[in-house]
């Protein structure tokens, strides 16, 4: 009993004890610049942001370090820092880096870089930016800092931001205007050039200028339906929809987001850039519907986004696709389902779309009658855009533009509560944010940049038309020119041939002649040998036929001799006037000439069976006995070889089925069958016995059995059997085992036909050094 617990505590031990490897982390420092003491953090440290010693990199290289742990088996995640979470490392555009997950089984060496440091974000940049001097790197370094400055809520400084992404813009057409490698760099410019041009837009339209944003994202559509790359195009039509949307010109929006979706439709899904273009073109297709009141159309797009896979952060865009679908039921009237999505919206807690959703609540609520519970709502919306406009601003949109918007609604809750001078507050409010954003000057840029932009792609669609009509006028001409020269070839082709087909047909139909000859030769052999087969087996019976003759003949000599000796006596007992003598011997010549008769008639029919079977076939079907035919040409077989060979010597044995009766068959086809296969029991059982086996006693057995309905007639031997190499080929014409002189190879080949003719069937089962059976099937 006390072993027990110490097993236990074992087994305890034991589990608790795991694997543990070597693992070596090397870490790159690009940062331009560089620091002393990097720390490393993740699960297998509860993620410690301290300056722990245990987890510092030490020097490996010029701007390199590493550090050796003792890790145990399993999934890990990391982080790299400089002693707190304020320190820690961070994408090039600001973002959050992702947690690293390896999974560990192994001694294991992993090499990752460090591009940012959250709090040297802009410190680095401008450090690199004055030590860069090739303007392309200038460049990018400019670019990253006016993203930073423009996108990121922690860094977001508008001003700052246009700054850097301005004098990257100028720089970047200096360097597209100077370059002596345009052909080789046209396309990384143009992107390069499409990316500043479409931060400095979202600035604007974060500024409420919708028409320069709009300006400069038509200038990149340009651009981008002269490259190859569609996925640019697709986004550079997407951010078109923006403006038009803050427009509200929704006919516009739904034009380039149909136009952005036929693109996206030819390209590849597999590309990581199509979930999100995707996402975005249907974005903007159902707002487009849901504003035009078809909230019909706008509902496949809708769930069709709820479906979208391989998203960046998928708890947004599902919190989006809630708000979106809140909207269009609550559009169709169905109040009930609105309110589900616009709450299934809220727990995703993403600022950008729980505002919107509670704008749809509210407007559900009013719609109600519920309007406490209208005004919380439309209220927690409203805080939420004057309070944090610069996140807004980060998000590339303006603030001003929802306030214009919930304002109203507002009012039109205050008003309904009798509180006009709130009412009138918020209305005025609203009158006033929409005029800085849509005064007369705006709204004359806009329609002029849409005015032009229509005029181009008009101007684009006629000069596509004409280059199209151009192309199939050339293909029309091609096509001419190619069928001219086609007939041409063909023509000559066609004589050519003519002359060759004229020789050919000389050639022809000399061969053919050569061929019928060859033909007619051949059938003459076919018929010679099938003749010779039928000869061969008459060569079988003869000896027989003679065999059974003789004894009705010597039957007929014998009561012949006896009646001349008894006409003698009578003769001599007439004279002597016994006539009773006489009429004795008269009944007694009588009794004789009737044997005579009878064994007279046995001959004749041998004699008319050997003639029966050396004619051909007249193919007409007769009532038959099986029995009988087996039986005779059994004896008729067995006489003739024992007539050739007077050695040859087997034990005969029959089981005949006496209830066949007839069968309508060709007899004489039949009796041929019947005799080739005896005769080749016969042969099989000799060759055996000839081989010396001792106490060996050749034997053939023919038997008949009436199964449903059909006849079966069975040969059976003890000879050597059949070897299972050949026996699918001893039906085949010309095919003999019998040495070359002694068969035809045609006899089984005949017989299989004859048996076919008749719609029955012939098998063989054969087994070496024991015998073969042949079976005959025979419909009744």
């Amino acid at each position: 009993m006390k072993k027990i617990p110490g097993l236990l505590l074992l087994i305890l031990c034991s589990i608790s004890i795991q694997a543990q490897y070597q693992v070596r982390f090397i870490l790159k420092e690009k940062t331009a610049i560089h620091h002393d003491s990097i720390y490393i953090t993740g699960t297998f440290s509860n993620w410690d942001s301290t300056d722990n010693k245990e987890f510092l990199l030490l020097p490996l290289a010029a701007s390199e370090k590493s550090i050796t742990l003792n890790l145990k088996a399993g999934i890990i995640k990391y982080k790299f820092h400089r002693g707190s979470w304020l320190t820690v490392e961070k994408q090039d555009n600001g973002d959050e880096v992702p947690d690293r997950t390896v999974t560990i089984n192994q001694n294991t060496r992993l090499t990752d870089s460090v591009l940012r440091w959250r709090d040297q974000m802009f410190v680095d940049k401008w450090y690199a930016l004055a030590k860069e001097k090739e303007d392309t790197g200038r460049i990018k370094i400019l670019a990253s800092i006016a993203y930073a400055y423009g996108f990121y809520n922690e860094y977001f400084n508008a001003d700052s931001a246009l700054m850097y992404a301005q004098e990257a813009l100028q720089l970047q057409q200096k360097v597209m205007a100077s370059s002596n490698n345009k052909l080789s760099y046209r396309s990384d410019y143009t992107i390069q050039l499409i990316t500043l041009q479409e931060v400095v837009a979202s600035l604007m339209h974060s500024f409420g200028n919708y028409p320069k944003a709009l300006e400069l994202r038509l200038e990149n559509l340009k651009l981008a339906e002269k490259e190859t790359d569609k996925f640019l195009l697709v986004g550079t039509t997407q951010s078109i929809t923006n403006d038009y949307l803050a427009m509200k010109d929704y006919q516009h929006v739904l034009s380039y987001a149909k136009s952005a979706d036929s693109i996206l439709s030819k390209l590849n899904p597999a590309d990581p850039r199509f979930p999100s273009s995707r996402w975005n073109t249907n974005f903007s297709i159902v707002t487009a519907f849901y504003n035009l009141q078809l909230p019909d159309a706008a509902l496949p797009y809708a769930n069709q986004m709820k479906m979208i896979k391989g998203l960046a952060f998928p708890e947004a865009y599902q919190a989006s696709a809630n708000r979106l679908l809140g909207d269009i039921y609550a559009a169709k009237g169905e109040d009930k389902t609105a309110l589900d999505f616009y709450r299934s919206a809220i727990p995703y807690n993403v600022d950008y779309w729980v505002a919107p959703a509670n704008v749809g609540m509210a407007k559900l609520f009013q719609k109600a009658g519920r309007l406490d519970s209208a005004l919380l709502y439309a209220r927690k919306a409203l805080t939420f855009y004057q309070t944090q406009k610069i996140t807004v601003q980060s998000w590339g949109e303006n603030s001003n533009y929802f306030i214009a918007e919930i304002s109203p609604l507002i009012a039109d809750l205050y008003n309904a509560n009798g509180q006009l001078d709130s009412a009138y507050k918020y209305l005025h409010l609203s009158v006033i944010l929409k005029d800085s954003l849509y005064n007369s000057g705006k709204v004359r840029q806009f329609q002029t940049l849409s005015f032009n932009e229509s005029s181009r792609r008009q101007q684009l669609e006629q000069q596509r038309k004409e280059a199209q009509a151009q192309y199939q006028t050339k293909i029309k001409m091609y096509g001419l020119i190619t069928a001219m020269a086609v007939f041409l070839l063909v023509a000559f082709v066609l004589f050519r041939n003519n002359k060759q087909k004229q020789k050919a047909n000389t050639i022809l139909q000399s061969q053919k002649q050569e061929i019928e000859t060859t033909l007619g030769e051949l059938r003459n052999t076919q018929k010679q040998l099938i003749q010779s087969e039928k000869m061969a087996s008459l060569g079988e019976l003869t000896a027989g036929i003679a065999h059974e003759i003789q004894n009705p003949l010597n039957f007929v000599n014998n009561f012949s001799e006896v009646n001349r000796e008894l006409i003698s006596e009578m003769k001599e007992a007439i004279n002597r006037g016994n006539y009773e003598e006489v009429k004795n011997i008269a009944n007694d010549i009588e009794q004789n000439e009737e044997k005579i008769n009878h064994h007279g008639r046995r001959a004749d029919g041998i004699v008319k069976g050997m003639l029966q079977h050396s004619r051909t076939s007249n193919a007409i079907k007769e009532p038959t006995d099986i029995n009988k035919l087996a039986d005779e040409y059994m004896r008729l077989s067995y006489h003739g070889l024992r007539a050739k060979d007077k050695s040859f010597n087997a034990i005969l044995k029959t089981d005949f089925n006496d209830t066949i009766g007839n069968i309508n068959i060709i007899p004489q086809d039949i009796g041929r069958v019947i005799l080739n296969l005896i005769t080749n029991a016969f042969y099989a059982v000799d060759e055996k016995k000839k081989s010396g086996i001792e106490n060996y006693e050749p034997t053939v057995l023919i038997s008949t059995k009436k199964k449903n309905d059909y006849v079966e007639v069975a040969v059976k031997d003890n000879g050597n059997g059949i070897s299972q190499k050949i026996v699918d080929k001893i039906f085949q014409p010309f095919f003999t085992t019998k040495p070359t002189g002694q068969g035809t190879g045609l006899g089984l080949s005949l017989s299989y036909d004859i048996i076919k003719a008749h719609s029955g069937e012939i098998k063989v089962q054969t087994k070496e050094n024991e015998g073969t059976v042949f079976t005959i099937k025979l419909p009744v």
